[in-house]
């Protein structure tokens, strides 16, 4: 337990809609401003960041070992461009901590080891609100072995956990795809469902509640943060953390969520 206070920093589970940069509505300005405060506050000298976006290998996660990594893209009528150094050695060690599982990924230019690995909007935008001096990127896997999931969120914990310096973890994570009619994904109410489930399992700290999701109510959701909830069930039973809820709202058709480390 002493490891965890010295060099796990915070946990966070954060959102990635563009409305986060854009803030159409007051419920975006309400998480944005949540999501700032969390940040302002975050000392961590690495910030390892999960996003189902981007980095996508069909039976594995991936890891980027790259030296750099980089993001500009627009949202709405905001810019956002980012430049880190990647935490080459933690991410080195997270790509080794299950043999044929966890593989390394590099992005190698002409510009040799200052090659920069490229952001996608589910890593950049929770990052914005960051100002880690290093971050790890990991790409979340899809593949259905939940305790394969769960074994990789233990291993990411011993690896977070052993460094002599702080590291914050961000699980990012939208939630259901279906609450609207006139989505590009239609509407289920699996969808109010699904997230019904993972925000009790946040508020009572109770990730058991996890296996009542079956594949058939994913495919109805259509949620992207379902593999990385039953990682971070791996992670939590391993570290016994406490997470807080802090808000969730629906913007238009998907859920939005937000919760950290008590």
């Amino acid at each position: 337990m002493q490891s965890f206070y010295v060099t796990l920093a915070n946990v966070y589970v954060i959102p990635h809609g563009d409305e986060l940069i854009d803030v159409p509505d007051q419920e975006s300005r309400k998480m944005q401003d949540m999501i700032r405060s969390l940040a302002r506050s975050d000392g961590s000298e690495t910030v390892v960041i999960l996003s189902p976006h981007g980095i996508r290998i069909s039976d594995s996660v991936g890891v980027v070992t790259t030296e750099y990594s980089k993001g500009d893209q627009v949202f709405g009528r905001k810019r956002v461009r980012r430049r880190f150094r990647n935490d080459v050695s933690l991410a080195t060690e997270i790509a080794g901590s299950i043999p044929g599982f966890t593989r390394s990924v590099s992005f190698i230019t002409s510009s040799g080891p200052k090659s920069e690995f490229p952001l996608d909007f589910g890593t950049l935008i929770p990052l914005s609100f960051f100002k880690p001096e290093r971050v790890v990127l990991i790409g979340q896997p899809r593949v259905r072995d939940r305790e394969k999931l769960m074994r990789f969120g233990r291993a990411l914990y011993s690896a977070v956990s052993g460094r002599n310096y702080g590291v914050s973890v961000i699980f990012s994570a939208d939630q259901a795809h279906t609450h609207a009619r006139d989505g590009p994904y239609g509407y289920s109410e699996s969808a109010a469902e699904y997230e019904s489930i993972v925000i009790g399992a946040i508020k009572s700290n109770d990730f058991s509640s996890l296996s009542k999701i079956t594949d058939k109510m994913i495919g109805e959701a259509k949620p992207d943060s379902f593999w990385n909830m039953m990682i971070l069930k791996g992670f939590i039973e391993a570290s016994r953390i406490s997470l807080v809820y802090d808000f969730n709202y629906v913007e238009h058709y998907f859920g939005m969520l937000l919760a950290h480390s008590a």
